[in-house]
């Protein structure tokens, strides 16, 4: 088992009530396994994350402050003490 840390930034500490959880996942768990487990464990993420693990429209989600996208999107494995942080994108228009 490996454990990570999750930060939620902008309308996300708000919605959930907290800015960080601690999830304990199985060696070699990716990045959309966590995700949904995330969803299951905090419903109130169901705005920035769908069901299946998928990040919606609007939310960023970083690996220790790098974009996912760098790694191996969804599929990246995380490690024991990976932070990965979830931030809404507000944007005028």
């Amino acid at each position: 088992m490996i454990q990570l840390r999750v930060r939620l930034l902008g309308s996300l500490k708000v919605y959930a009530g907290k800015e960080e959880l601690e999830i304990e996942v199985s060696e070699g768990a990716k990045l959309r396994e966590v995700l949904a487990l995330l969803v299951k464990r905090e419903p109130s993420l169901s705005r920035a994350i769908e069901e299946d693990g998928r990040v919606r429209p609007g939310y960023l989600v970083f690996i220790n402050d790098a974009d996912y996208m760098v790694f191996e999107g969804l599929e990246t494995p995380l490690k024991n003490s990976d932070v990965v942080t979830i931030l809404p994108v507000s944007h005028g228009g």
